[in-house]
C-alpha cells in the first residue's frame, strides 16, 4: 500500500514516497518524462512528445501551492528515482485541471491512484469544487482511474478522439454532512 505526503512505504520491495514536488526535482522531472515510452508520453501530452523542456520542468517544479500544485512519487532506498508526477492547474474560479503520468515499469501498481488521491485531497483543501482531466479516448486506464475514485464524475467526448472527465469534489463533503 502506498501513502502520500512524505510517508515512505515499501511497494514491490522498493520504498516509494509520494510528496509535494520541489524546485530541486527539476532535473529528475525532465529525466522522468524523457524515459517514458513514446506511447506513455503520447497519452500524457495527447500527441507525440519527446519529453518536457527546461522551462516546463521549472514551471511544474515551482507551484505556488495556493492555485497550482504538484506531487511526485519517488522510489529507491533514498528516493532517488522519480516514478510518477501529477499536476493540478487552475481551470476557472472553482475548478482545476489534473494530469498524471507514471513510469512504464511502475504502472498498474497503485502509484497513479495515490498521486491522484493526493491531488484530490489538496484540491479539496484549496476549495476547488471540480477537477477536469483531458485524455485520449483510447486511454482506458486513466479513464478507469479517474472514474473509480468514488466521486461523481462525467465523461464527454470533446472531439478529435479526446475525452474530458469532470469530477465533483464537493459531493463527498455534502454526503458526509
Amino acid at each position: 500500500m502506498l501513502h502520500c505526503m512524505d510517508t515512505p512505504v515499501v511497494h514491490d520491495a522498493t520504498p516509494v514516497l509520494v510528496r509535494r514536488i520541489r524546485p530541486e526535482d527539476h532535473d529528475a522531472l525532465r529525466v522522468f518524462y524523457a524515459r517514458l515510452s513514446d506511447e506513455s508520453r503520447r497519452t500524457r501530452f495527447l500527441g507525440p512528445a519527446s519529453g518536457i523542456e527546461a522551462d516546463q520542468s521549472e514551471y511544474f517544479c515551482t507551484p505556488d501551492h495556493a492555485h497550482r500544485e504538484g506531487f511526485v512519487a519517488v522510489a529507491g532506498p533514498f528516493q532517488e528515482r522519480l516514478i510518477g508526477h501529477v499536476c493540478v492547474e487552475p481551470d476557472g474560479a472553482d475548478a482545476a485541471e489534473i494530469a498524471v503520468a507514471v513510469a512504464d515499469d511502475a504502472q498498474g501498481r497503485g502509484i497513479g491512484r495515490t498521486l491522484v488521491e493526493a491531488a484530490v485531497s489538496w484540491a479539496r483543501e484549496d476549495g476547488i469544487g471540480t477537477l477536469t482531466a483531458t485524455m485520449l479516448a483510447g486511454n482506458p486506464a486513466i479513464q478507469r482511474l479517474l472514474s473509480g475514485l468514488g466521486l461523481p464524475s462525467t465523461a464527454r467526448p470533446i472531439g478529435a478522439g479526446v475525452v474530458e472527465i469532470r469530477i465533483d469534489l464537493g459531493a463527498g463533503d455534502r454526503a458526509a454532512a
